[in-house]
């Protein structure tokens, strides 16, 4: 019963904000996303309604595979090739990325995180928000309440980068070109690269919505690459143990990706990772669940940290790039 309590919840809160955030939308208010929206429901439901994390527990190990394979749908691999992403938007792109997950590291490692809670930070600095930390963090075996708290940081730092983005791009003299690269290598989350993108103008907008997609295609690298890590963390004190258990949801994953470029009509495709997106609201309020104070005084500060000055340096690296390239 407190099982079936936690997943209804978590299902009416994603409904919920995702009304919320299409409410805000279509009253021309400022929205923080429907993704974050839910995660801070989440959180408060947790404090009005008792014994939900056993509905939160089910939601993150029996349906968020399912999410991370649909999402897959969305990922077309043919973007690494699009005229409108280029040399120096994939240069842009990557270097950016790169920079993020590599700084994340070290900088989490000087700060005593654990290796998993590192890897996933940058993940979800480097690629693509949310859905980045929630297709990693089963690979990497985190605790809700660990990846409760990266998804907390992660929604913080990219309302930064899609505030302050646009910002510098007018006070450096960027044309929309290089705003819209720059959108693209940098803001977290899809929507908000692509609202960035447009508040700096049309031709950034499209831009932004490419360069950023190429970002997230390189979720199809990760992903194999953090079951890998994360079978060598978990198995590296068992002695003579040389198994690689990859979950389902990887190769599944990446059919998903290949299907949607090669074979898959683009509007079964668009359709599937729809439901994927959809998916992940009542996940997002499975994971709010966890948040609380003790998770933030554990990890909260350290994630923070390490979240802050992993973007920052990624801000710096993509402008570097962007200006030597331009």
């Amino acid at each position: 019963m407190t099982r079936k309590r936690g997943i209804v919840i978590a299902l009416a809160i994603g409904v919920l904000a995702f009304f919320v955030d299409d409410f805000l939308q279509n009253q021309g208010w400022f929205s923080l996303g429907a993704s974050t929206i839910a995660l801070i429901f989440g959180i408060i439901a947790a404090i009005g309604f008792a014994d939900v994390e056993p509905g939160g527990k089910w939601m993150t190990t029996q349906v968020m595979p399912i999410a991370i394979i649909l999402l897959g749908f969305g990922l077309n691999l043919e973007l690494f090739a699009n005229p409108d992403v280029g040399v120096i938007g994939l240069s842009v792109a990557i270097g950016a990325a790169l920079s993020c997950l590599l700084s994340s590291y070290l900088i989490g490692k000087f700060m005593g995180l654990d290796l998993g809670t590192s890897l996933a930070v940058g993940a979800g600095g480097a690629i693509c928000g949310n859905s980045a930390v929630i297709a990693v963090a089963p690979s990497l075996k985190l605790s809700e309440e660990k990846y409760g708290v990266i998804l907390a940081m992660v929604n913080v730092m990219g309302l930064f980068t899609f505030l302050f983005i646009p910002i510098l791009t007018t006070l450096l003299g960027f044309n929309e070109i290089e705003g819209g690269i720059w959108s693209g290598a940098v803001v977290h989350a899809v929507p908000q690269a692509v609202a960035a993108g447009e508040s700096i103008g049309g031709e950034a907008l499209v831009i932004a919505t490419a360069v950023k997609l190429s970002r997230v295609s390189l979720l199809v690298i990760l992903v194999p690459l953090y079951v890998w890590i994360g079978s060598r963390i978990n198995t590296e004190e068992v002695e003579g143990n040389s198994d690689f258990p990859v979950p389902y949801f990887v190769p599944g994953f990446v059919l998903a990706a290949c299907l949607t470029t090669w074979v898959l009509p683009e509007s079964i495709a668009e359709d599937l990772e729809e439901l994927g997106k959809h998916m992940l609201l009542p996940l997002l309020a499975a994971v709010g669940f966890f948040i609380n104070k003790k998770s933030m005084q554990n990890a909260g500060g350290p994630v923070f940290i390490v979240g802050l000055l992993s973007t920052a340096l990624m801000i710096g690296v993509s402008y570097g790039i962007l200006t030597l390239l331009s």
